[in-house]
């Protein structure tokens, strides 16, 4: 129990912590290396300082008892600063000191041979950034090019006098009355002020005191450090990598657990996105599998029906299907059923029975696959009906041509007969007849070759809103006559790419079939609207509806309901919207009233 809690442990877990506590030493121990290279570098810095402040104060204090003694001539200054360093070089940390002047030369050092040569041009950039305007410290961390070896460099102003007025007050007015009187045989007032000016020329220039100090002790230190962040590094990843590695070892039984939730899911997908229905049951008899395809097709959702008992909760047909008498003949064996209430929303579905059984040939359950087929029904009707439009198309040219002749000689004849008896009233009314009907035969010979020749459209951009305005004013008379209360609705003006004079046939027949419809009036509905980049037209009657049986028809040539119909207004209508790549929809029921529905193309530019 303990190693499975242990399993569900994350080796990413495991692996931040260590990465957070690598992190937290990580900055502890290089805040540690800074602060130990800072308190070093300060220490430098300080015994830079001191040893800097010790020559300074020897150097001055010498000038100034030789002043006094008016032993120093303006030459010999620097030979105090030499003898200072010479007394300096015992120090262990120092390994080069040196004064020198604005123009990078080395007045005094404590190598004498490189007295009056020139630091290397990295030192001359150094000194000159040296501040002039008091003794402050600045220091750098370099390496010397010719020993290949690092050093800490200590640069400060040096004012050899001292820098507030220090000649002025040696050279007093007591001191120089003194000095004249002591050696006026040597040194004249003029001389004594010249000496003055001199020395304060000197205080004037700039000297900076160099000292460069062994790193030694600072790099043993620096390597301390380095050492404990690496030991510390080191303890870090053994510890990580033993934590991980035992960890994987755990997690073992966790990637089984993860690769089975895997498949299971992958199954239940797969299961769920099958094009197939799929009910699946148990060796109890309770439903168990029941994906998407199943409750589209069914019209139950799976929520209602898994773990269930199919004859509960299943229609009669699939439980029939699915009962475990009727697979216990291991027979696979389709049939057909049909599901749903009404003609028009029935599915006709294609069902294949199968039992299921383990590994070891032991009951476990039904299953039950179903495959949609009524769109592959709908598509053979379809097919049905072209093969007879086309033949009915064939023969109503061939009826036509045989027909028109004959009946054009006996549209003559019957003229010719009206004026040989115009004298005989009964004759006249007799031929008239025989002229009407002849011509009711062309009207409708004609009709039949508009339905079944193929026209070519003269396609357009067309404003749909302004045919149906067109169409409802043709029949605006009608609408009045029979007290029919029209209702027009459309949210904006909507274009398709048509034929004006088609479409406005279609919307014509479609008005007058409803009008038809509500004899005793009535409500009379028409609404526009855009969807989908499509316009739909949707005219809606309150009048008497069709039965299922007929709504199936409407469509078909010369089905009508009315005793004076030629029963080609919508077949010419459906065929006129299918050549604009539409879509018409009929829906109608006994009491009812009826809706149809024209969907066209929406007009684009790349129309």
């Amino acid at each position: 129990m303990k190693n499975q809690s242990l399993a569900k442990v994350s080796p990413w877990l495991l692996a931040a912590a260590c990465t957070l506590l690598a992190i937290i030493i990580s900055v502890f121990a290089v805040s540690n290396y800074q602060r130990e290279k800072k308190l070093m570098t300060e220490s430098l810095v300080q015994q830079g300082a001191t040893i800097a402040g010790f020559v300074m104060s020897s150097s001055r204090a010498s000038l100034r008892g030789n002043l006094r003694s008016i032993r120093v001539t303006m030459g010999q200054w620097t030979d105090h600063v030499q003898q200072v360093m010479d007394n300096s070089t015992e120090h262990p940390r120092i390994r080069f000191m040196a004064l020198v002047d604005s123009d990078g030369r080395i007045l005094a050092g404590t190598e004498h041979g490189k007295n009056g040569t020139t630091v290397d041009p990295s030192t001359r950039t150094f000194l000159d950034g040296v501040d002039g305007i008091d003794e402050s410290v600045n220091y750098r961390f370099t390496e010397k090019s010719l020993e290949s070896k690092a050093v800490f460099q200590v640069a400060v102003r040096y004012y050899p006098f001292g820098q507030r007025n220090f000649i002025p007050r040696v050279f007093s007015h007591d001191l120089m009355s003194k000095m004249r009187s002591e050696s006026g045989r040597r040194m004249r007032g003029a001389q004594s002020e010249n000496m003055l000016k001199q020395l304060e020329e000197i205080n004037k220039q700039k000297f900076t005191l160099l000292i460069e100090l062994d790193l030694d002790e600072f790099n043993t230190v620096v390597r301390r450090q380095l050492l404990q962040i690496m030991s510390l590094s080191l303890v870090m990843l053994l510890v990580g990598a033993g934590g991980w590695f035992s960890l994987l070892t755990l997690q073992g039984l966790k990637g089984s657990q993860v690769r089975l939730k895997q498949i299971r899911k992958f199954t239940d997908i797969l299961v769920s996105s099958l094009p197939v229905g799929l009910i699946a049951t148990d060796n109890d008899g309770n439903i168990r599998i029941f994906n998407q395809s199943a409750e589209e097709m069914v019209g139950v959702s799976a929520s209602r029906v898994l773990g269930k008992d199919p004859q509960k909760v299943l229609p009669r047909e699939l439980a029939d299907e699915l009962s475990q008498k009727n697979i216990s003949s291991n027979k696979e064996e389709q049939k057909e059923i049909l599901l749903g209430e009404g003609e028009n929303s029935k599915r006709s579905l294609v069902t294949l029975a199968l039992p299921v059984v383990d590994s070891k040939n032991r009951f476990a359950g039904n299953t039950l696959l179903i495959q949609d087929i009524s769109r592959i029904k709908n598509l053979q009707r379809e097919l049905r009906r072209s093969e007879r439009l086309a033949a009915l198309g064939k023969m109503a040219a061939g009826v036509a041509h045989e027909l028109r002749n004959p009946l054009s000689s006996i549209k003559g004849l019957a003229l010719l007969l009206k004026a040989k008896v115009q004298k005989d009233q009964q004759g006249n009314d007799t031929a008239d007849i025989l002229v009407r009907e002849v011509e009711r035969l062309n009207r409708s010979i004609g009709e039949l070759l508009d339905y079944a020749r193929p026209h070519k459209l003269q396609l357009k951009k067309v404003n749909i809103c302004q045919v149906l305005d067109k169409a409802i004013s043709l029949v605006h008379a009608d609408l009045q006559s029979l007290e029919i209360d029209l209702q027009s609705e459309s949210n904006g003006q909507h274009y398709v790419l048509g034929d004006r004079d088609k479409l406005n046939q279609v919307f014509l027949n479609l008005l007058l079939n409803a009008i038809q419809a509500m004899n005793d009036g009535g409500i009379l509905q028409i609404r526009t609207f855009a969807e989908d980049g499509r316009v739909i037209c949707q005219v809606e009657d309150s009048g008497c509806g069709l039965d299922e049986e007929n709504v199936a028809k409407v469509f078909d040539p010369y089905f009508t309901t009315k005793s004076d119909g030629t029963g080609l207004g919508l077949a010419m209508s459906a065929k006129i919207v299918e050549e604009h790549s539409g879509i018409i929809e009929f829906r109608s029921s006994i009491g009812h009233g009826t809706v149809v529905k024209v969907s066209l193309p929406a007009y684009s530019e790349e129309s």
